[in-house]
């Protein structure tokens, strides 16, 4: 028992701990640009869409959808999610002006490989058609779902008020897994050359469990949605690829010391976005005597204000300081990750930049 009791305390402390140091540190949302994964040439303003997943041949089409148990409206579904919710990516980044075409091509529906690219002839007649720059395509798509199940063990409440009890009883567990295989084309008619070919695969599993395979399977989501889920997956996957995207980071900065106010000062300066109220509390701080890892502290979140003013050249000067005048480890990292973004905006600029300074 006195073993048992050890233990007990022991974690207690490291959770007290644990909890008090969570306390300590307070978070900001910052929402920032981050650059395409490969480069497209800047003249490409107005990018057109276009959906090449008809079948060559109808019937091969129909064999493969039996074989494969596929209606032909669960696949086009999916198509549609897919080239929906890249529109509707790309439509977020300020890179391109986003065209829909009417029509749709044949291509590589339930295909394995690429078909063959358009030719430049398609490629100027689409361009002229709706005054686009670039055509931007969904060639192959294949998708799949297949559910399995297992026996498991389910716990059930049973009886009421005190009697009231948990019981085990036997169940099924099933699980669905859906898949796409997806292959997009960016063809810049202007160079005559074909920017990108890329295939992407997308899946994802849901779950659901009950006593009985009916019950379970009836919990599960449907083939259709999963389908059209991970078209969605890769529609999105894509657009990263080729457009500057905006995505959510989270920092954290310090906002309690025992020997120096002013970063609490700071911190709450910081809480309603007063970040240059914020700096000047910081920086007063550092003429304050406290010890190096309370100033090591003060200096990443001066690092960490500049960084939310945009200003990635002192952010990261602050960040040194941290560690190199204070040995605050937490510096380093940090003057090591506004290294990158300042190298992500260079990339940005580059990607960004306008047609005549290409």
């Amino acid at each position: 028992m006195e073993a048992s009791t050890k233990w007990i305390s022991g974690n207690s402390v490291f959770f007290i701990l644990f909890f008090l140091l969570l306390s300590c540190t307070k978070n900001v949302s910052l929402t920032r640009l981050m650059p395409a994964e490969i480069p497209v040439p800047n003249h490409v303003q107005r990018l057109l869409l276009v959906d090449r997943t008809v079948p060559e041949s109808q019937g091969v089409a129909i064999i493969e959808g039996i074989l494969t148990g596929e209606a032909p409206f669960e696949i086009r579904n999916a198509i549609d999610a897919t080239m929906a919710t890249i529109q509707q990516e790309l439509a977020t980044s300020p890179r391109y002006e986003i065209i829909r075409a009417g029509e749709r091509l044949k291509g590589g529906l339930f295909g394995q490989v690429f078909p063959e690219p358009l030719s430049w002839d398609q490629i100027d007649y689409l361009c002229d058609k709706y005054q686009a720059d670039g055509v931007l395509t969904l060639e192959k798509f294949d998708s799949d779902f297949v559910v399995t199940e297992k026996k498991v063990t389910l716990k059930k409440q049973v009886g009421s008020g005190n009697e009231e009890r948990t019981i085990e009883v036997p169940g099924i567990l099933a699980e669905g897994l859906a898949s796409v295989q997806v292959g997009f084309r960016l063809y810049d008619p202007a160079s005559g050359t074909l920017v990108d070919q890329a295939d992407f695969s997308k899946t994802n599993t849901w779950s659901a469990e009950a006593e009985t395979k009916t019950q379970a399977l009836a919990l599960l989501i449907d083939k259709v949605q999963a389908t059209r889920y991970v078209g969605q997956l890769a529609g999105a996957a894509y657009a990263r690829r080729v457009a500057p995207m905006y995505v959510a980071i989270n920092r954290s900065y310090y906002g309690k010391s025992k020997d120096n106010p002013a970063l609490e000062v700071g911190a709450r300066y910081a809480e309603v976005d007063q970040w240059e109220d914020a700096i000047l509390a910081w920086q007063d701080g550092l003429s304050q005597p406290s010890d190096a890892k309370t100033h090591g502290k003060i200096c990443y979140n001066l690092a960490l204000a500049y960084e939310v003013l945009g200003d990635l050249p002192q952010a990261k000067e602050w960040a040194g300081k941290a560690y190199t005048q204070f040995a605050f480890k937490g510096g380093r990292s940090y003057a090591w990750e506004l290294d990158q973004r300042m190298m992500e905006e260079d990339q940005l600029r580059q990607q960004l930049a306008s047609p005549a300074t290409e």
